[in-house]
């Protein structure tokens, strides 16, 4: 499993990384959407993590942009979890409506991690 790890923030990037690591994976990180836009195009992820604020491009409007504009069906298909500190309720109408995959909320922990990748079947 390789996972693209997408956040601003570099305490939440190291965060995640290590419950990423923990879990025998391999990542990339990226810290606004125009990386990981760039990252996707440089190599295969299995998975992204993807901050929903972030400066420059933001997650919400990177997975747009994947969604619709990258021409690899299977990138532009790819399992992206939405991940933010805020409250679920706070983002569910952004969610469903721009494609991400699934939501997990902060921190990140092997567990929860786990838990979101079997809800869409990834193992």
């Amino acid at each position: 499993m390789h996972i693209l790890i997408t956040d601003d923030m570099i305490t939440s990037r190291i965060q995640i990384s290590i419950a990423v690591k923990s879990m025998g994976y391999t990542y990339r990180e990226a810290a606004n959407g125009n990386e990981a836009i760039k990252k996707l195009n440089e190599e295969s992820f299995d998975l992204i993590l993807m901050d929903i604020e972030m400066p420059v491009m933001n997650g919400l409007e990177t997975t747009r942009y994947i969604r619709k504009h990258l021409s690899d069906p299977k990138k532009r298909n790819i399992p992206i979890l939405a991940i933010t500190a805020h409250e679920w309720d706070d983002i569910i109408t952004q969610w469903e409506s721009t494609g991400f995959s699934g939501f997990i909320s902060k921190p990140i922990s092997p567990e929860k991690l786990s838990a979101a990748m079997q809800a869409l079947g990834i193992k």
